[in-house]
């Protein structure tokens, strides 16, 4: 296959030549999710030199494990991120802490500009993330998961070897755990204002 056709390829096909010891092929599959992956194990390390060698990682794992990749309904990207995961979770068990925090603000994208609405979500981005940090980790994962990679809780639930119920019930109290801490956060501000 040529290049360009190559590119033009649906994962089915390029997988099937990777596994052929198509290093084209891979590089064609490496191009498509390499900075998914990337931002995906940012989120979960916050360290943009450590999230790059996890990637590298990641896409060696799988070149060395591509001939035994089995399509059954879930992304390849999902099985990307599951070796992503398990890099990242090894690492993380190295680390004396143990806990992979999240980037320190959330950028607001909106059509209409203005500067104190970009001020505005810049902050509270930023109370978001800290209380994403706190969730404990696989509550973390699963908001990393569901709202900055997008994907569905089949593949979520692929993802970290759980059933869809338990990833629903993960996100619905991480969700609940940090809706707590922010109300929380602006109960003490509303205090201290009226205080001050």
């Amino acid at each position: 296959m040529r290049r360009s056709n190559l590119k033009e390829a649906d994962d089915s096909e390029l997988i099937a030549q990777a596994a052929k010891a198509d290093r084209e092929a891979f590089g064609v599959l490496y191009e498509r999710y390499v900075f998914r992956v990337f931002r995906h194990v940012y989120y979960l390390t916050n360290d943009p030199h450590l999230a790059e060698d996890l990637t590298a990682q990641t896409f060696l794992n799988a070149l060395e494990a591509i001939h035994r990749y089995e399509v059954r309904g879930v992304p390849f990207l999902a099985w990307l991120l599951r070796i992503a995961y398990n890099l990242t979770v090894n690492n993380n068990k190295v680390r004396s802490n143990g806990t992979a925090p999240l980037p320190e603000t959330v950028e607001a994208k909106s059509t209409q500009y203005s500067p104190e609405a970009s001020c505005e979500a810049k902050v509270d981005g930023e109370h978001v993330w800290q209380g994403v940090r706190k969730l404990r980790g696989d509550q973390r994962q699963v908001i990393v998961m569901r709202f900055i990679d997008g994907l569905s809780y089949p593949d979520i639930a692929k993802v970290l070897g759980k059933t869809i119920g338990a990833v629903r019930v993960i996100q619905h109290r991480a969700l609940h755990a940090l809706r707590r801490r922010l109300e929380d956060d602006v109960g003490h501000y509303y205090a201290k204002s009226r205080a001050g």
